[in-house]
């Protein structure tokens, strides 16, 4: 038995922004087969799930009868996020005051119960739910008093006469706190051990969140090259409980604090585990190679770039390995372009670095024109120009982040001989992100900026050419796989020059350094640029672009971006007998994502347009998706018909008709909703 009853959300209707009938039939159906985690997916890929009452209600029942302690956390994050008119529904309580309970927030528990029977008296579970909070806490009067309530309500219902004989009998407060899943669940016994599995579990999920503040706090101590206070922190936990994780940080500090005979140690107790992690050979080559073990070091260095061909600073100390033991490697072939380092040499030389002067005038600039950093990303590794990163935080008049490179201008580039006069040879990146990019993350969808940054500065050393307003640089796959995102344009910092005249920095020597802003394209707009040109392009591109936004919308024309389900050229002649007007309107969520149609209605069309009056939805669009007019577009019938055969034999429904499919798969005739007939997809 679900202790949040499905037909409680029959009063919950009025709000309709992001469940229709069909998605409400599913929903029913994943709640009568008892599948908590079918609701939970399906709620999880609806925009704007989070912020609607009825879904969120939806999701809290799901989370709550996963009987989890994750899974109770999640249904109070979800019920938080609909506070505003939880506070006046009964059920809201009722279902908050449960996922409290189970996390053994009792006194959080108890409030929320008095609050949802004050809101809605004749809710009979919010008093059931009372019963066993005041009863918990020791309020054995108040709690008969609920019971008596609830049983008005409901007479002789089963839950609230068991809960009155538990109390009666004295049985234990914790073993009447609430819910069974099932009949065999209905035992005393049962429900004790309950809630010492929740316990443990809360132990757990606990013990896992200190760790992962441990490492995010470690992480910040590396960056800031605090390595003596990561070394510190890891030792106050016996290397018993310490793990691989924690172990291997703990090495890498010891590289960089020069202790690489205490890294070695450290990194041979956790030997089997980095087997086939490129992070433990690199240490373990970084260690061997700082001690003279040039040889072994090199050994390493090529099992990195067996797990991680990509990474830039393993092929380098592959290169010095090779030069200090006079040894060849298969990976350094003569013509092989190392990944962040072009056509790799064996010279050693040092890198290129600003005098002092010079580094003073840059910062003193940034400081000036982008605003004042208070964090630098340091490169520890540094094979060509030493490229450090500011950060500057967002603030009211800049709501974002500022990333700027610091470096890449000591390096000279070479620009045609007859741009010599325009000062264009040095130059610095930048690129600005929303205030919500998590910078600290190396995770890749939040760290490719800096890592392009850090590419861009060193490609005109490598490629032996230079970059400057207007250029492009493309990538061969997208930056990260949360956007299509996947090649670079270079424009002027504009949004930093709007009170005043844009200027370069001006070194000690007269020497300029140039500022150029990063602004990731799509493929198209990378072609357009191609086609047509900088200038063009940028007339296009809007803050969204300028700022970086990895969802936003190509400025190029939508339908040549769209990715198909099906491809044009393999649509295949199936409506054969059709004789009206063939136009009707089709949702991306089918004819670019792939989905059955899940709902679909028949309006009148206007007489003069070659309209069928067909609409096509999946069933589960979000009313701000279907308010995007690039999410929908014009089709043929022919064409939808190809994407979903099934909905062939209905088409010659009359106006005003409209069917959903249930989750069998078939079709059912429905009312229209309302407003349909009136203007669909605005």
């Amino acid at each position: 038995m679900n202790h949040i009853r499905s037909q409680d959300f029959e009063s919950d209707r009025e709000k309709r922004a992001i469940l229709n009938d069909g998605l409400r039939q599913t929903l029913m159906q994943l709640d009568h087969d008892n599948r908590m985690n079918g609701i939970i997916s399906l709620l999880a890929d609806l925009d704007g799930a989070r912020e609607d009452f009825e879904t969120a209600l939806w999701a809290a029942y799901a989370f709550n009868n996963l009987d989890t302690y994750e899974s109770y956390l999640e249904a109070e994050k979800w019920l938080k996020g609909v506070e505003r008119e939880g506070i006046h529904s009964g059920i809201w309580h009722y279902r908050y005051s449960v996922a409290l309970a189970y996390q053994g927030k009792y006194d959080e528990a108890l409030k929320i119960s008095e609050k949802g029977t004050r809101v809605e008296p004749d809710y009979p579970w919010g008093w059931l739910q009372l019963a066993r909070m005041q009863y918990h806490a020791g309020q054995k009067n108040d709690a008969r008093y609920s019971i008596e309530i609830g049983l008005k309500l409901i007479p002789g219902d089963y839950e609230f006469l068991t809960l009155k004989d538990a109390i009666d009998n004295g049985q234990d407060s914790e073993s009447v706190l609430g819910h069974y899943l099932s009949s065999a669940d209905d035992t005393t016994a049962e429900r004790s051990r309950r809630i010492a599995r929740l316990a443990h579990e809360k132990k757990q999920y606990e013990a896992r969140q200190a760790r992962k503040a441990l490492i995010g706090r470690l992480n910040r101590f590396h960056a800031e090259k605090k390595f003596d206070k990561i070394v510190e922190e890891i030792q106050t936990i016996r290397p018993a409980e310490r793990g691989y994780e924690l172990t291997l940080l703990l090495a890498r500090a010891n590289n960089n604090l020069g202790e690489h005979e205490k890294a070695i140690v450290q990194l041979n107790t956790i030997t089997h585990q980095g087997e086939n992690d490129p992070g433990w050979h690199f240490q373990m080559g970084a260690a061997k190679y700082y001690l003279g073990k040039k040889t072994l070091a090199k050994g390493s260095f090529e099992r990195v770039l067996e797990l991680d061909p990509d990474d830039g600073d393993a092929w380098q100390y592959l290169i010095w390995s090779c030069k200090a033991t006079g040894d060849t490697s298969p990976l350094l072939e003569t013509n092989a372009t190392v990944p962040g380092i072009g056509n790799a040499t064996t010279s050693g030389q040092l890198p290129e670095l600003y005098s002092e002067e010079e580094l003073t005038a840059v910062e003193n600039y940034i400081v000036q024109t982008f605003g004042e950093y208070d964090f630098v990303f340091h490169e520890v590794f540094s094979p060509d120009v030493h490229v450090d990163i500011a950060i500057i935080n967002p603030t009211r008049a800049r709501p974002f982040h500022t990333l700027v490179t610091i470096g890449m201008g000591a390096h000279r580039m070479n620009v045609p001989s007859h741009l010599a006069d325009k000062k264009l040879e040095r130059a610095e990146m930048m690129i600005c992100l929303p205030s919500s990019w998590d910078i600290a993350n190396d995770d890749e969808k939040w760290y490719w900026p800096m890592r392009w940054l850090k590419v861009m500065a060193r490609l005109p050393i490598t490629n032996d050419t230079w970059l400057g307003w207007g250029h492009t640089v493309p990538h061969e796959k997208p930056f990260a796989n949360n956007t299509e995102l996947s090649s670079i344009m270079l424009i002027n910092p504009g949004l930093f020059f709007m009170d005043r005249e844009q200027t370069p920095c001006r070194l000690p020597n007269g020497d300029d350094v140039r500022f150029y802003q990063m602004v990731p394209l799509f493929e198209d707009e990378l072609n357009y640029k191609q086609t047509h040109d900088a200038d063009k392009l940028i007339a296009l591109l809007d803050e969204d672009a300028i700022i970086v936004d990895v969802n936003r919308h190509s400025v190029c024309t939508s339908s040549d971006r769209k990715n198909w389900k099906i491809k044009r050229e393999n649509i295949k002649h199936v409506l054969k007998d059709w004789k009206g007007p063939e136009g009707c309107l089709a949702t991306d969520r089918i004819m670019v994502d792939g989905s059955r149609i899940g709902y679909m209605y028949r309006e009148e069309p206007d007489p003069d347009m070659p309209d069928s009056g067909w609409r096509f939805t999946a069933g589960d669009e979000s009313s701000d998706y279907m308010m995007d007019p690039d999410k929908a577009g014009i089709y043929s019938l022919n064409t939808v018909c190809n994407y979903d055969p099934d909905i062939i034999p209905l088409l010659d429904a009359p106006y005003g008709t409209a069917y959903y499919r249930d989750e069998t798969g078939h079709f059912h005739q429905t009312d229209m909703e309302d407003g349909e007939d009136d203007e669909p997809f605005q």
